[in-house]
């Protein structure tokens, strides 16, 4: 017997150019749901197969997306561009869910007065941000990639709020890399593994593009969808108010 999966792709067809010519405000809550001053396109897909307890997110490497970021690039590193949906176990969208990022430069890095190297920061990157969430769960933001530090291996916080509620602290790792221990297992069996696709963006340069989907409990029980596994915040969480940082953390020039 057939069962059902529902696959969302999620591409990205079309941005409003003449959006981007407007500067992005700095406060989150004067932002639209994607935190981002164009217009997305997102066409949800569902279609039959054999196999359950699966949700897929896929973008598609669309130079075009980067152009959702009006701002020029400040920060030093590696652009890239992350994308995905919030759902709850049963596959379907949370809209408005915030979810904030924080995460060291690339020297390894935080904007924390904990982090003994924080003088020698990256001033040129905005180091934590938020995103909230469209009528289909998206999300979106760009960043860098993070730089290490030991013993961890580079990564990025996040947590996801939602109606009030703190639903999820967990952690995104690179799929070049490997989660703790340095190992990678595939993103097809490590939930916290995210790959890179390298990209051209309609200026000619180099981004990459990222996509992690994100399950929370949202207090329904069980579903057909694992949870996200969570992790802790480790000791950097920012001393400052995320919400009123925009989703774009490789510029300060909002």
């Amino acid at each position: 017997m057939n069962m059902h999966k529902s696959r969302y792709f999620v591409l990205l067809l079309g941005v409003i150019l003449a959006a981007c010519t407007a500067p992005q405000p700095q406060q989150a809550e004067n932002l639209s749901p994607t935190m981002a001053p164009t217009e997305i396109e997102v066409i949800i897909v569902e279609t039959e197969t054999n196999e359950e307890n699966n949700v897929e997110t896929q973008i598609s490497t669309n130079g075009s997306i980067a152009d959702v970021f009006a701002a020029p690039i400040t920060a030093a590193g590696e652009v890239v561009i992350i994308s995905g949906q919030v759902l709850d176990v049963n596959g379907n969208p949370l809209e408005g869910a915030a979810v904030e990022f924080w995460q060291t430069d690339l020297s390894g890095v935080y904007d924390h007065p904990g982090d003994p190297g924080t003088n020698t920061r990256d001033l040129g990157f905005q180091f934590y941000g938020t995103a909230v969430t469209d009528a289909e769960g998206v999300y979106i933001f760009r960043t860098i990639q993070p730089g290490r530090y030991e013993p961890r291996p580079p990564h990025i916080h996040f947590k996801v709020k939602w109606n009030g509620a703190e639903l999820l602290t967990s952690q995104i790792y690179f799929a070049d890399v490997g989660s703790e221990g340095g190992t990678s297992s595939g993103v097809d069996t490590d939930p916290l593994l995210m790959s890179i696709e390298q990209a051209s963006a309609n200026d000619g340069s180099v981004i990459g593009l990222g996509v992690f989907e994100i399950v929370v409990d949202t207090g329904i029980g069980s579903g057909s969808l694992d949870l996200t596994p969570r992790q802790g915040e480790g000791p950097y969480y920012p001393v400052v108010m995320v919400e009123d940082y925009d989703n774009d953390l490789a510029s300060t020039d909002n």
